[in-house]
C-alpha cells in the first residue's frame, strides 16, 4: 500500500502499536481485530480508535478489521531476521515519501524527521507520528533500540507474564 495521498500518517501510541504487532506475531490475538479485542489485550479505551486507524494506515488491517496478507506474513516469520525484513519492507512501502527524504533513519536527526513530517496532518499529532515511525524503525532493526524503552506486551494476564519473561530472557 502506498502512503495515503492526503498526507496522513499513523499517529497512535508506539507502545500500543508495537504491542499489537508483537502479540499478533506470537499468535496471542484473536483472528479479528475489534475495538473490544484491542481493549481486552490492554489498549486503553481512549486509544482504541486511534490504534485501529493506525493499524489500517500501516496496512496491517483491512477496512473490515481483519489482518492483511502483510500482517499474516509478519506473523509467519520464523526468525528474527525474517521478521525484521518483513517489517522493513512494510515500512518502506507505507512510509515511502519519508524514506525518499530520509533513506537511512538511523542517521536522521530529530529536526530532519520533524521537517519531513511537517506536511502531514493533523499538525497536533506530528510528534506522535515521528515517535511511531522511529519505534517501528527500531522494531525492524533499522535504528538502534534502547533496551527496555518499549515494553513488549501490554496487560497483566498470566500469558502476558509468560511472554514478558521469555522476552526478558532473550534480552539477557
Amino acid at each position: 500500500m502506498a502512503h495515503p495521498t492526503d498526507a496522513t500518517a499513523p499517529a497512535a501510541g508506539m507502545v500500543n502499536i508495537l504491542s499489537v504487532i508483537r502479540r499478533y506475531r506470537l499468535r496471542d490475538f484473536p483472528r479479528r481485530f475489534s475495538p473490544d479485542d484491542l481493549h481486552h489485550v490492554g489498549i486503553p479505551f481512549i486509544d482504541v480508535d486511534r490504534t485501529m486507524h493506525a493499524l489500517k494506515l500501516l496496512d496491517l488491517l483491512t477496512p473490515n478489521e481483519t489482518p492483511t496478507e502483510r500482517f499474516q506474513k509478519i506473523q509467519d516469520c520464523e526468525s528474527e531476521e525474517d521478521y525484521h525484513a518483513a517489517l522493513e519492507e512494510l515500512l518502506r512501502d507505507v512510509y515511502e515519501p519519508v524514506f525518499e527524504m530520509v533513506p537511512d533513519p538511523a542517521k536522521a536527526s530529530d529536526i530532519k524527521l520533524r521537517s519531513v513530517f511537517r506536511e502531514y496532518e493533523p499538525p497536533e499529532e506530528r510528534d506522535r507520528m515521528v515517535a511511531l515511525f522511529r519505534a517501528l524503525c527500531a522494531e525492524a532493526g533499522l535504528i538502534d533500540q534502547a533496551s527496555g524503552l518499549i515494553p513488549p506486551i501490554l496487560g497483566t494476564s498470566s500469558r502476558n507474564r509468560q511472554v514478558m519473561q521469555q522476552y526478558q530472557k532473550s534480552e539477557s
